[in-house]
């Protein structure tokens, strides 16, 4: 839950995920005057995004559902007893999805000791979570992006009587904060493409 939690804030998760930290260290070329992410620097991530792209969601989507009240009780032990799992996790997940790309060499500037900056103003912009994808390589962002997309929502009112329903204003209040589309949630996609998904993951 910490890492998703810091997913959704906008931090890199680097200190939790320790333990799958590529051995080797993040690699810079120079080409005449300007320096560039090595290519081969991005290889260090090929594992860990094949070992993401290999997930099962439909297994994966079976099982949070299974420890649904244990994660929302984990979420709410970090100090957020007002919040709501699923809103964190939609929030993840759409910050990865919509992590910018780059194909082709990209050129840094010198900071501060070792480290590099993005020469790109809008890629320096950029917050820690995207500009760890970007340092991913675009290979590796968009395996794990592909993942994430594949995660979809359903918004309801969570009632247990009918008198509940207008509590689904709730739930679509959560989508909205967590910047989700229609596209996004199943239960506003057309009934013939809603009934194809069930297909198949019924399958």
């Amino acid at each position: 839950m910490v890492v998703t939690d810091n997913l959704s804030e906008g931090v890199s998760p680097r200190k939790q995920l320790g333990f799958l930290a590529p051995a080797k260290g993040f690699q810079a070329q120079q080409k005449g005057r300007k320096i560039f992410i090595d290519p081969r620097s991005y290889a260090r991530y090929d594992v860990f995004a094949d070992v993401v792209a290999s997930i099962d969601a439909k297994g994966f989507g079976a099982l949070v559902r299974d420890l649904h009240p244990l994660l929302q009780s984990a979420y709410h032990a970090l100090g957020y007893p007002n919040r709501n799992v699923d809103t964190v996790a939609a929030q993840a997940l759409q910050r990865l999805v919509a992590a910018p790309t780059v194909e082709g060499p990209v050129e840094l500037t010198p900071g501060k000791g070792a480290l590099y900056l993005f020469a790109d103003e809008k890629l320096e912009k950029q917050g820690p979570v995207e500009k760890h994808l970007l340092r991913m390589g675009p290979r590796n962002t968009k395996l794990i992006q592909a993942k994430a997309r594949g995660v979809r929502f359903a918004v309801n009112p969570d009632a247990h009587h009918a008198s509940g329903y207008a509590d689904l204003r709730y739930g679509i209040g959560a989508a909205r904060k967590a910047w989700l589309t229609k596209e996004d949630v199943v239960n506003t996609l057309p009934v013939d493409r809603a009934l194809a998904l069930f297909r198949k993951r019924g399958s």
